[in-house]
C-alpha cells in the first residue's frame, strides 16, 4: 500500500527526456498552423457564400447611362426618378436606392488608379435594387419593360454569373473541410507514433513499475499529463504563427479589396474558436495518449 502511494507521488517515467517529444512538438505546431489556416479558409468561404446569397442574389443593379448632351440638373433628376418609380411599382421589389457618387468612385479607383481624373469621365448613375426573392423575380420581363420606359437604363442581373462563382467557392469550402480532416488525422497519427515509440523505449521501466504495483491507468495518466502540456504549448506556438501569417496576409491584401469580398471578415465567434485551438489540441493529445497507452500495454503485458 505504501509503495502504491509513493508511486503516485513520483513520476518514475523520464518522459521529459524522450527524443520523441521533439518530433511531437514540431509536428503538433505545424499541424495546428495548417489546421488554423484551413479553418480560417473555411470560415471565410462560408461567410463569402452567405454574403453573396443574401446581398447579391436577392438584388440587382440598374445602370443609367449619362446623356449624350449636356442637360439641366432637373432633367437629370427626372431621368433617374422615372427609373426609380418603375422599380418601386414592381412586385417583389423591397427597396430602391441610388448609389452615391463617392461610392462609385471608390469602386472605380482599383481599376483606373488613384490618380485618375474621375470627374472628367461620364460615369453612369447606379441604382441598388433589393428583392424579396431573387429566385422568383422575372428579370427578363423587367428588363424588357424598362427598355420601353427608359431606354438609357439597363439591368445587371448578378445571379446569372454568380451561380458559377458560388459553385467554385463551395468547392473551395469543401476542400478546406477535407484539409481540416486530413490535418487532424495526421496530428492523431503523430501522437500515436510518438507514444508508441516512447512505450518501447521505456518498456523495461514500465515492467518494473508493474512489479512494484503500478497499474496501466497510472502509466497512462503520466503519458496523458505529458501529452496535455506538450500539446498545449506546441499548439500555442502553431496558433501564434497562424495569427502572424493572417496578419501579414491581411496587410498585403488590404489594397486588393473589391465590392464582392471587401466587407467579409471573421466574427467574434470565429476568433474565439481559433483562440480555443490550443486547448482543444491539448485535450486531444491527452485523451489520445491515454487510450493509446492503455491499448498498447494491454497487448504488451
Amino acid at each position: 500500500m505504501l509503495n502504491k502511494l509513493n508511486i503516485r507521488r513520483r513520476t518514475e517515467l523520464p518522459l521529459k527526456e524522450d527524443k520523441a517529444n521533439f518530433f511531437l512538438e514540431i509536428s503538433t505546431a505545424i499541424s495546428v498552423f495548417l489546421f488554423s489556416m484551413a479553418l480560417v479558409a473555411y470560415f471565410m468561404t462560408s461567410a463569402v457564400i452567405s454574403s453573396w446569397r443574401e446581398s447579391i442574389i436577392d438584388g440587382l443593379t440598374v445602370q443609367i447611362l449619362p446623356p449624350s448632351e449636356q442637360i439641366l440638373p432637373d432633367e437629370e433628376t427626372l431621368r433617374i426618378g422615372k427609373v426609380i418609380h418603375f422599380f418601386e411599382g414592381l412586385s417583389g421589389v423591397e427597396k430602391v436606392a441610388v448609389v452615391k457618387e463617392k461610392q462609385i468612385k471608390k469602386l472605380m479607383t482599383p481599376w483606373l488608379g488613384a490618380n485618375a481624373d474621375l470627374e472628367a469621365l461620364p460615369l453612369p448613375k447606379l441604382l441598388n435594387v433589393r428583392l424579396s426573392d431573387g429566385k422568383t423575380f422575372d428579370f427578363e420581363k423587367a428588363g424588357d419593360d424598362l427598355k420601353e420606359i427608359a431606354p438609357y437604363a439597363s439591368i445587371d442581373n448578378h445571379g446569372i454569373w454568380l451561380k458559377k462563382l458560388i459553385k467554385s467557392a463551395t468547392s473551395l469550402k469543401s476542400l478546406s473541410l477535407f484539409v481540416l480532416i486530413l490535418v487532424l488525422s495526421v496530428a492523431v497519427f503523430s501522437i500515436l507514433y510518438a507514444v508508441g515509440t516512447s512505450l518501447k523505449v521505456h518498456q523495461n521501466i514500465i515492467e518494473i513499475l508493474h512489479i512494484m504495483g503500478a497499474t496501466d491507468n497510472y502509466v497512462a495518466k503520466q503519458y496523458a499529463l505529458r501529452g496535455f502540456f506538450v500539446g498545449f504549448f506546441s499548439s500555442l506556438a502553431g496558433t501564434l504563427m497562424a495569427f502572424l501569417a493572417l496578419r501579414i496576409v491581411s496587410h498585403l491584401s488590404s489594397g486588393l479589396e473589391t465590392g464582392l469580398i471587401g466587407a467579409v471578415s471573421l466574427g467574434f465567434e470565429h476568433w474565439t474558436v481559433l483562440a480555443l485551438i490550443p486547448l482543444f489540441s491539448a485535450v486531444l493529445s491527452m485523451v489520445t495518449s491515454f487510450f493509446c497507452v492503455k491499448h498498447t500495454l494491454k497487448e504488451m503485458m
